[in-house]
């Protein structure tokens, strides 16, 4: 009996460990499709023009940086990070901007000497 314990629960330990085995490997590749994915769809974004880039928030900086990482990293998980830098910058700014007071003097009326209508034509 003792013997039939001892195999059982060795098997189960094998089994257990072969299943963790696969699913890092299959959770692996999985992330090197995705990566190979991304990837080419950030190389198609390399095509637009600056004008194309500036649409959606990008700069040719921001897509040649992307591409510098590693064929195993994910490009857009950087272009990702950027684009939360940047909006936290400009979130901070709009932020800063309402925090000041603005102070709105009032200006004494000009005369009807003093307008001056330019023209044109």
């Amino acid at each position: 009996m003792l013997v039939m314990t001892f195999v059982t629960k060795s098997l189960s330990a094998v089994s257990g460990g072969a299943t963790r085995a696969a699913t890092q490997t299959v959770i692996g590749v999985k992330n090197l499709v995705r990566a190979l994915v991304h990837r080419r769809e950030v190389l198609r974004l390399s095509e637009l023009d600056e004008r194309g880039l500036k649409d959606i928030g990008l700069v040719r900086s921001d897509i040649d940086g992307a591409l510098a990482t590693s064929w195993l990293s994910d490009p857009s998980s950087v272009l990702q990070a950027r684009s939360d830098q940047q909006q936290s910058a400009a979130a901070s700014r709009r932020e800063a901007g309402v925090r000041r007071p603005v102070v709105i003097q009032a200006a004494a009326r000009p005369s009807a000497k003093d307008i001056k209508i330019a023209c044109n034509a």
